[in-house]
């Protein structure tokens, strides 16, 4: 009992106690904050804080005016970009505007200089088939026997490059492998009884006789008897129509391998108006589908436009040379370098009483039976295979070495 009165009691205190406490404290806190007003309220304080805030307020300007210079040096900058960015447009645009300016003046230029030169094209063609008229009403007069003598429009000589000096070969041969972009000089006559023409007789055999190194075994299902065997069929037909004109003292075709003389014609006529005459007829007809293309030529000597170590097989460069290999005509027709002993008789030469198939005013003629003609050719060439591959096999029999170890 008397427990609990005494801790009724020391409760009791314990609260009055904290109550006390904290009424001391509320009390020196007033006491405090009444000496702190007296303080605040002297001059010297207030003047003190007059001179903090002064202080702040002047930092504060410092910092702004620091901010503003650099915002205004960052303006100025960036301005000065700008302007400079401007000024770069502007002259770019003033560069595009001068290059648009440039080009069509080049343009302008040039059309007008494309329009001179058309006008010069034209007026030469013109000139050029002016000339060519010419020369044709010249050669019809003449082949009418109106004159004797060829018209001095007839005799005229064109000359590549009339400054160099004569190019050797085209001189003997009347071909030149550079042709008319040789550094000398190549004289063309008007007409002459000589006529060229260019890679007349064609076949496979001269065509395909360099030997690509993708395909070397091209060569072997094809021999220089069946080019030879062509070449008999396209002489006699070609000569039967060649002397329809006149008299002819030379025929020589090359079979060189050499572009600029492969299967090249010529055809010597003895007379000037035979020659002229044939080149009117002849020129720009078709043959084999292919178009004939003539020229007059000059061949001083035959003798020295063809290969002398042809005829004897010791050429050291073989029909890859420069002069002139040419075929050896059947009958011995032509053979000869001289005109006296090339001369021969009509009734001398075989002829076929049909005229070929080859020869046509144009291409679109009589295609079937070249067709015909080509579907018989394929089926010679297939059988010429077959034969060579047997006679190829025989003799691998013949020389293989197991069969002749088992002999």
């Amino acid at each position: 009992m008397v427990n609990i009165i005494l801790k009724i009691k020391m409760g009791r205190h314990a609260e009055w106690r904290k109550i006390a406490k904290k009424e001391r404290r509320k009390r020196i806190r007033i006491i405090k904050a009444k000496e702190r007003d007296q303080i605040f309220c002297t001059d010297w304080y207030i003047k003190q804080q007059e001179l903090e805030e002064k202080m702040i307020h002047e930092q504060i300007n410092k910092q702004n005016d620091e901010e503003n210079e650099k915002w205004i040096q960052a303006e100025k900058i960036v301005m000065e970009q700008w302007k400079k960015l401007q000024e770069e447009k502007e002259r770019l645009k003033q560069k595009c505007l001068e290059q648009e300016a440039k080009l069509k003046v080049e343009w302008e230029l040039e059309k007008k200089k494309k329009e001179i030169e058309e006008q010069r094209i034209k007026a030469a063609q013109e000139e050029l088939k002016r000339k060519q008229d010419i020369f044709m009403n010249n050669l019809d007069l003449f082949l009418s026997g109106d004159s004797d003598e060829p018209p001095a429009e007839l005799n005229v000589m064109r000359e590549t490059r009339p400054d160099a000096e004569l190019c050797p070969f085209f001189s003997k041969t009347a071909c030149c492998r550079f042709g008319d972009l040789c550094s000398r000089n190549h004289q063309y006559p008007g007409i002459s009884k000589v006529l060229l023409a260019t890679n007349f007789y064609n076949h496979f055999g001269l065509s395909n006789a360099n030997v690509s190194e993708y395909d070397t075994d091209i060569m072997l299902e094809f021999e220089d008897s069946d080019t030879y065997k062509e070449y008999k069929e396209f002489f006699f037909d070609v000569l039967s129509e060649f002397e329809k004109f006149g008299r002819i003292t030379q025929f020589k075709v090359c079979n060189n391998y050499e572009k600029h003389l492969r299967g090249n014609t010529f055809i010597e006529f003895a007379e000037l108006r035979c020659a002229v005459a044939a080149y009117r007829s002849l020129h720009t007809r078709w043959y084999g589908g292919r178009q004939l293309s003539l020229q007059f030529c000059n061949i001083n000597s035959w003798k020295n436009a063809i290969c002398g170590l042809q005829l004897r097989q010791r050429c050291p460069k073989g029909r890859a040379c420069n002069f002139l290999h040419v075929f050896k005509n059947p009958n011995n027709l032509y053979n000869g370098y001289y005109t006296h002993e090339s001369v021969q008789e009509k009734d001398s030469t075989p002829r076929s009483s049909e005229r070929s198939w080859r020869w046509s005013e144009s291409p679109e003629k009589e295609v079937s039976k070249r067709s015909s003609s080509r579907r018989h050719e394929r089926s010679d060439r297939r059988s010429h295979r077959s034969r060579h591959r047997e006679e190829k096999n025989k003799h691998y029999r013949r020389t293989s070495p197991r069969r002749s170890e088992r002999r």
